[in-house]
């Protein structure tokens, strides 16, 4: 898992990751870019959870026919998603003991506004539309002390926050870390940029 924050409304979706790749205690950890953009179809994807299904799902959309928009490549990621957990968790027996989550932001070549879907392992990456307004993964209990207005320049702060609650927990937690880095879509393009290391 991983830090993941996004927000979306009609006209822009911004998400915003950490790059800490945290496999086990047992391994020393590394650095990833957890949302990518891909242009020609204004879509930007991004993952929580195993880091070998995101690589392999970004190089699938990336070069199917059907990715044509991000309301073309729902129809499909249910199904096509399903498949490749299943092979991959036949390859590496190791992932059934991880979960996964994909998110999709872009802009509806039919409705011209911002869509967002999530497709989940628990929910056997079952399309799920998300709202808009800003989501937070994992969830910040304690929001006090950060200008959530000034979202995403505030993103290092809530990774920090979401970084120290993990740190509490004794069992199953998500380590976060690296830097801030940030994608943002709108209608007439993409911006992406880092925030920096908040370590």
């Amino acid at each position: 898992m991983s830090s993941l924050l996004f927000y979306t409304d009609e006209n822009e979706a911004i998400v915003a990751t950490d790059t800490l790749l945290h496999y086990s205690v047992d391994t020393p950890p590394g650095l990833a870019s957890k949302a990518i953009s891909i242009p020609h179809i204004r879509m930007i994807i991004a993952g929580t959870g195993s880091a070998l299904l995101f690589n392999r799902w970004i190089g699938l959309v990336n070069n199917q026919g059907f990715a044509l928009n991000v309301d073309a490549v729902d129809a499909h990621a249910a199904q096509e998603l399903q498949a490749l957990w299943s092979e991959l968790n036949r390859h590496v027996p190791a992932l059934q003991d991880q979960t996964a989550t994909i998110y999709h932001f872009g802009i509806s070549d039919d409705s011209g506004k911002v869509h967002g879907f999530a497709y989940r392992s628990g929910s056997d990456f079952k399309s799920e539309r998300l709202d808009y307004g800003l989501g937070v993964k994992p969830e910040l209990m304690d929001k006090s002390g950060i200008n959530w207005n000034s979202f995403p320049a505030c993103a290092p702060d809530i990774m920090r926050a979401q970084s120290r609650q993990e740190d509490e927990k004794s069992g199953d937690r998500v380590y976060i870390g690296g830097t801030t880095e940030v994608i943002h879509l709108t209608k007439d393009g993409f911006s992406i940029y880092s925030l920096g290391g908040f370590d």
